[in-house]
């Protein structure tokens, strides 16, 4: 079996993870791949140990008709039974190609679950699902966001690899790195973008910090609202801002509770690693977040853009430890049954032989 990627970049961010994820585990399998790059930026230096050939496809224009003849001169040369695109783009230049070649085209585009589609994801929507074999979502809550709902449609979970979880800092170590003193931690991991709504989260913190002196925020990650959400929070020494960091499970580590306030996940790996390493959760209820968190057993699920209902219920877990514990210890048991990694590759797997024998 051969299979062909086609993405937008490999910054980190969660897609980008977990496509790493899977083709590691297409490698492990002897499953021969090819990935192709829209731009240049390749943030995990970890492909480069999978010796996999690489197609950077840089784009002249913003609507670059090139693309479309690159992909299908790889596609000569390669002759994979199957076409992957993961993204908006990679699926609009990825569909055609395979149509014309005649080779089963999966897109795995659909990772989040707006309430609302944005005019340009339905128009390209519109275009590329009739010519797609297969559509993955990473949970069903954005199938259905996206009009998907029919056998066209499968929902493949995001997969954690726990491996990553066993060369951890020691905890005492991280604290002083950042300069915690106070006996609870709480964070989020998270780009600082619009719609990850820190702007709430930070609301509730400063909420908690002003009626108990035993907690410190933590924020992991880096984006266009980060600088603006240092400003709103200078006066606060007690939430700190991290940037970007490689070293992510070991600050996640010293976490009591792992926070997510955004509006639109599909399926969050930030909630998967929070839950992989013992922690309980406090998400905004919206998108593919119930699949994964139990409201009142791996966590707490609030409505989404209030911070002060999100306020409350940190105050509440960080005063009942024991259900701390036990929701910790209840969702950890949940990513090693339902979203370990090897399920997630052995899903795809499953998935591309059904495609080619069909």
């Amino acid at each position: 079996m051969k299979i062909l990627f086609i993405i937008d970049s490999l910054c980190k961010g969660g897609k980008e993870r977990r496509l790493l994820e899977l083709l590691k585990g297409l490698k492990n399998r002897n499953i021969v791949t090819e990935l192709i790059l829209l731009t240049d930026q390749i943030e995990f230096d970890e492909i480069y140990d999978l010796n996999l050939k690489i197609h950077i496809l840089k784009r002249k224009i913003k609507k670059d008709p090139s693309i479309f003849f690159k992909i299908n001169n790889i596609c000569k040369e390669f002759k994979p039974d199957i076409i992957n695109s993961w993204g908006l783009m990679p699926s609009v230049y990825g569909a055609p190609v395979a149509k014309f070649r005649k080779i089963v085209f999966v897109n795995s585009m659909i990772v989040n679950a707006p309430a609302k589609l944005d005019m340009k994801t339905r128009f390209y929507s519109g275009i590329v699902f009739p010519l797609s074999d297969i559509i993955v979502g990473n949970s069903n809550a954005g199938l259905k966001s996206y009009g998907v709902q029919n056998s066209k449609g499968r929902v493949i979970y995001n997969g954690y690899d726990f491996s990553r979880s066993l060369k951890l800092a020691d905890k005492d170590t991280v604290k002083s790195r950042w300069g915690i003193t106070t006996r609870f931690v709480c964070g989020m991991v998270a780009g600082f973008r619009y719609h990850k709504d820190y702007g709430s989260l930070i609301q509730a913190a400063k909420i908690i910090i002003s009626k108990r002196d035993d907690v410190s925020f933590i924020f992991v990650g880096d984006g266009p609202t980060l600088e603006e959400s240092k400003n709103s929070s200078k006066d606060f020494n007690k939430i700190i801002f991290t940037g970007r960091q490689s070293d992510v499970e070991s600050i996640i580590n010293i976490f009591d509770i792992g926070i997510l306030s955004t509006y639109t996940e599909g399926i969050s790996n930030s909630i998967m690693e929070y839950m992989a390493l013992n922690k309980p959760v406090i998400a905004t209820d919206g998108g593919g977040t119930k699949e994964i968190v139990e409201d009142g057993v791996t966590g707490l699920l609030v409505p989404q853009r209030s911070p002060q209902i999100l306020a409350v219920k940190i105050d509440y877990m960080l005063n009942d430890t024991g259900f701390m514990k036990e929701a910790g210890e209840k969702g950890k048991r949940k990513v090693v049954e339902k979203f370990s990694i090897d399920r997630m590759v052995v899903d795809y797997i499953n998935l591309y032989k059904e495609k080619i024998n069909n």
